[in-house]
């Protein structure tokens, strides 16, 4: 990453939620709401990944476990984002690096994620994984 130091992957969780007090533009789609935050850091099966330069956070990763009953533990990539003026620069990869090592340590196997067709940037970094997309839809239940 030209000019600037490599930054640090913290997994966030109730001692350095903190982290979130500072965060650049871009990193999340909405302000963070403290209840919501608590209530997702409380939950153990919600993995969040904070990449930090500087005392700011410039990007995150937001997985969540999935334990079924008849097949092996996976784990959903939910959100993944990066500060406005830190895109293409490798932070998602780190992020990407670090959710791995963590899946690894926890004995998962799957790893699985959803994106727009039309989202480029976003589907190289997958592919550059040796991850290969697969035709889908997406229904968004209304009741």
């Amino acid at each position: 990453m030209p000019d600037r130091e490599r930054p640090q992957i913290a997994w966030l969780g109730a001692d350095n939620r903190h982290l979130l007090g500072n965060v650049a533009d871009g990193v999340f789609d909405e302000p963070i709401r403290q209840n919501r935050l608590s209530r997702y850091l409380s939950n153990t099966n919600n993995w969040m990944a904070a990449a930090v330069n500087d005392g700011l956070v410039i990007g995150q990763c937001m997985c969540v476990v999935h334990h079924h009953p008849d097949k092996p533990t996976e784990l959903y990539l939910d959100e993944i984002g990066t500060a406005d003026n830190w895109r293409r620069q490798g932070v998602a990869g780190l992020l990407l690096k670090a959710v791995f090592a963590r899946a690894d340590e926890a004995g998962i196997d799957e790893i699985w994620l959803g994106t727009e067709p039309d989202n480029l940037p976003a589907r190289r970094l997958y592919e550059k994984t040796g991850a290969k997309g697969d035709p889908a839809l997406i229904y968004y239940l209304e009741w």
